[in-house]
């Protein structure tokens, strides 16, 4: 980051917070960029305990200390419904003019009005009902006055418990986010890890600015604890007690300061001192971490030892979704480990504070779970027994402070989606993997002070892998400047930077005559061997404007002669991406599986993850979505999808699109609620992102909001210069379909007549695509030839998805022309095709409807609404939904207007 001169000669303030360096130096970044007149918003995030009120509150002293006027806020359960409870309390500050909050307060008392629910408030696609919302006069005249007063001071909004605030706060700190890149206006928002977010979407709004910055508060390891307990304690006491609090606490900052609290007052003894403040603050964290995970953390604690989430489940009444959520929320809280307590005290107290005929009540249910699970006959008699009151459980503690043992802590993963929809991850895994190719910045060391040219390369990765762009690109001009004769190395350093980030530097000679240059990176281990062949040039080439072909060619050889274990993984993977940005999704699936099976290929985490990630995406172009499914989640499954840095959008966007072509349009509404670096959206990732997102949104009937995400990507194309490749997403095809939705088949015509007449060869699936879209806005005596062109192409192109949706309305398009053998034919294909892209599971010979079904789709496909079907056959609207769901699978279609068609088909073929 550029510090101006003037800035160098100011005396800036103390800030220090032990084991937040990093969070304090990424604040400090942040407050020197606002000063400088480019504002941002930054979220501080992490589990219950982890200490982000200490630091928010820090920070704002750093601030005012610093010259800022600092608007403080926070929010509440109590005070969620009260509109603008958090704008009310940032405008009440004593510092303001009185100009500005009898202002504020005028706009806020009377320019309130009833009105909808913003689309982000209600991800489950439910009837949200009416809410009072703020006018767009209030979110404007309260804007301006913050952005007015910041071009005087610097202006710092500091939000408590984000997680509380009420949503109409939510939506004027949205609308200030998206004003405020160039003004000296700096947001920091604290939230609180939970499974139940009130308005899941804000974050994804949130993420979607490119100022916008994500920081995840961890525990505090061994030796932040060390140095905690040296301070407070002495040496002595620090080396002895140390690795006890560790394990206790998890790391846990907030109890690790309990611990040190216990040990000072019980001094005089040589072990480690559980007291009163240790259990007060687990009591403090349980009873603020979710309401869910209590209540799991309470059926732990009853059962007395760790128990099958889908135990749990049935015990405590959840759905079984939750009790995984629950447990990932104890555990990163640094609460449980190995599946409970980290310590008894926990249990006994959390179950002495409930009813004692609701505790009752827990262990006979257990007893009788447990004793249909098949337990053993001392863990169901204990649970009778406690249920009777007879003894006491063996949690119980007397509460006298005790000793501590030292037993091995797990590494719970960190995942901000169930475990479960994300794949178990692999025990053998160690929780330190990261992307090799992108690996984190190397420990300080003696030899910090000169790191070599290699390492400063690493560290630069690191950086814009993050989204750190602004001290990357420092760094980078440092690097430069140092190293001025590195050329080759430098050359591919920008290739890379390129990819990622395509306007941050200025374009060079790659285009239609590059040639695949030379890695030039030694092999591990040392040692000589030729050239290495350089995907990402083949991959930087192929986005300057090499043709596909040769692209095609040069990364095929790339992948033929690259060795695993010499080869950096960089150059393999963007060799894969080149055929694939290349329509060809065959060819980089068989190298995907060729490479994976190479002989020295071993069991290197960050490798398979990256090809699982690839591996995932060419399934996904070619139709075999049940297989994008798992390879996806076995790419979250390899590397947490924080590790994953901007890169994430890959997987994630082919996990979105997944579920929206397998109707699971709730499991994609969850992974788009999942928080991304705000500066993926500067790069491919980020198109690959939006690009899924829009296809959700056209899923779903919000086409309009489809139509702004696929313009908005190729828009960003067309800036980037990439607009000559198609594959990369298709947003043409895509925002045609999104017209049709919208009923502007002219605006379709267009669109795609434009993708059809720039599309050059060697592109089946993309003709493919267009071919069928623009059949759809076309007459009906044009859509059977065009129909018939868009299956020749996809058969080509293997996208056995795509295909099958051609072939269906093939059939109706012969249907309706009176051909009914020919519309038979392409029915049939069409239903066998999404049984095998995995989208229609049924078997062969089970499309026959009975009758129930038969009436049901009848009335469906003459427009009637699920309750207007249940009102007129006498059932209930979910009994409607299963037989629709069993009639959409059994006849291959995926929404109703396909159903009316295909009926109108079968009654002609049965006649």
């Amino acid at each position: 980051m550029f510090i101006s001169p003037a800035q160098q000669m100011r005396t800036v303030p103390s800030f220090s917070i032990p084991g937040r360096q990093f969070e304090i130096g990424r604040l400090r970044s942040a407050w020197e960029l606002c000063r400088s007149g480019r504002g941002g918003v930054v979220t501080l995030h992490g589990p219950v305990g982890v200490g982000r009120t200490e630091l928010l509150d820090a920070f704002s002293e750093f601030a005012d200390a610093d010259g800022a006027q600092v608007l403080m806020a926070a929010g509440s359960p109590l005070e969620r419904d009260f509109p603008l409870g958090i704008v009310r309390q940032l405008f009440q500050s004593p510092h303001l003019a009185p100009e500005i909050v009898s202002e504020a307060a005028r706009l806020i008392e009377n320019g309130v009005a009833a009105g909808p629910t913003p689309h982000w408030s209600s991800p489950e696609g439910g009837e949200g009902g009416s809410r009072v919302r703020p006018t767009p006069q209030v979110l404007h005249g309260l804007s301006t006055l913050l952005l007015d007063f910041a071009r005087e001071t610097p202006l710092l909004l500091a939000v408590d418990d984000r997680q509380d605030a009420d949503i109409q706060s939510l939506e004027f700190l949205l609308y200030l986010a998206r004003r405020i890149r160039n003004a000296r206006v700096l947001t920091v928002l604290c939230s609180r890890e939970n499974m139940t977010p009130q308005e899941p979407f804000f974050d994804v709004d949130l993420a979607g600015q490119p100022h916008h910055e994500r920081i995840r508060l961890s525990l505090f390891g061994p030796d932040v604890i060390a140095d905690l307990m040296r301070a407070r304690l002495g040496e002595e006491a620090a080396r002895r007690h140390t690795g006890e609090a560790h394990e206790l606490t998890g790391g846990s900052p907030l109890l690790v300061r309990a611990v040190v609290d216990d040990q000072e007052a019980g001094s005089d003894r040589a072990d480690l001192v559980v007291g009163e403040n240790y259990r007060r603050g687990v009591m403090h964290c349980l009873h603020r971490i979710d309401a869910f995970a209590l209540r799991v953390a309470r059926g732990v604690a009853a059962l007395g030892r760790p128990a099958d989430p889908a135990l749990l489940a049935e015990l405590l009444l959840l759905s079984n979704d939750s009790p995984p959520r629950a447990l990932y929320l104890l555990h990163a809280a640094g609460l449980f480990r190995d599946g409970s307590f980290r310590h008894p005290s926990g249990a006994g107290d959390l179950l002495a504070a409930m009813r004692p005929a609701e505790l009752a009540a827990l262990h006979r249910r257990a007893a009788d779970l447990l004793r249909t699970a098949g337990a053993s006959a001392d863990h169901i008699a204990e649970q009778v027994r406690a249920a009777e009151g007879q003894v006491r459980a063996p949690w119980a503690t007397d509460g006298a402070p005790t000793s501590v043992a030292n037993p091995q802590v797990p590494q719970v993963p960190q995942v901000p989606v169930p475990a479960e929809e994300l794949g178990a991850p692999d025990p053998s895994r160690t929780p330190d993997v990261v992307i090799q190719c992108v690996p984190w910045l190397p420990e300080a060391g003696p030899d910090a002070a000169a790191p070599s040219p290699r390492r400063q390369r690493t560290s630069l990765r690191h950086l814009f892998w993050h989204g750190q762009v602004d001290e990357g690109f420092v760094a980078l001009r440092r690097y430069e400047a140092h190293h001025p004769g590195d050329l080759a190395a430098r050359s591919r350093l920008h290739d890379w930077i390129r990819y990622w980030y395509p306007t941050l530097l200025p374009p060079t000679g790659t285009g239609p005559d590059a040639e695949c240059g030379s890695t030039g990176d030694e092999p591990p281990g040392g040692g000589t061997r030729a050239a290495l062949p350089d995907g990402m040039r083949v991959l930087t080439a192929l986005l300057g404007g090499l043709p596909a072909q040769d692209a095609v060619t040069q990364a095929e050889q790339v992948l033929r002669e690259s060795r695993l274990g010499e080869t950096p993984v960089r150059s393999l993977t963007a060799a894969l991406t080149a055929l694939l940005y290349a329509d060809q999704a065959d060819r980089a699936a068989r190298w995907c599986a060729a490479v994976t099976n190479r002989p020295g290929h071993g069991h290197d985490a960050t490798h398979d993850a990256l090809l699982a990630a690839l591996t995932a995406e060419a399934a996904l172009r070619q139709g075999d979505v049940r297989t994008a499914e798992e390879y996806a989640r076995a790419a979250f499954q390899q590397i947490d999808p924080d590790r994953w840095g901007v890169g994430v959008g890959f997987p994630l966007s082919t996990m979105i699109a997944a579920r929206t072509a397998l109707d699971r349009h709730e499991d994609a509404a969850r992974y788009l609620a999942m928080p991304v670096p705000g500066a993926m959206l500067r790069t491919p990732a980020g198109l690959h992102y939006r690009y899924a997102r829009a296809g959700h949104h056209l899923a779903v009937g919000d086409a309009e909001s489809a139509l702004v995400d696929y313009q908005e990507c190729g828009a960003t194309m067309a800036r980037w210069g990439l607009d000559h490749l198609p594959a990369l997403v298709p947003w043409r095809i895509g925002a045609a379909r999104a017209q049709l939705a919208l009923g502007r088949p002219a605006a379709a015509r267009a669109l795609t007549d434009r993708q059809l007449r720039d599309l050059g060869p060697g592109r089946p699936r993309i003709l493919g695509m267009a071919l069928r879209t623009r059949a759809a806005a076309a007459e009906s005596a044009e859509r059977t030839p065009l129909l018939e062109r868009a299956v020749q192409a996809l058969e080509i192109s293997g996208d056995q998805f795509e295909l099958s949706a051609a072939l269906a309305e093939l059939s109706a398009a012969h249907g309706a022309l009176g051909d009914p053998a020919q519309a038979r034919t392409a029915d049939r294909r069409a239903r066998h095709l999404s049984r095998v892209s995995g989208t229609a599971p049924a078997q062969p010979g089970d499309d026959e409807l009975s009758e129930a079904e038969r009436r049901v789709a009848e009335l469906a496909a003459c427009g009637l609404t699920n309750r207007e079907i249940g009102q007129k056959l006498f059932i209930t609207v979910s009994t409607v939904e299963q037989h629709l769901t069993k009639v959409y699978r059994k006849l291959g279609v995926r929404r109703r207007m396909e159903l009316s068609h295909l009926l109108e088909i079968r009654r002609g073929l049965a006649g």
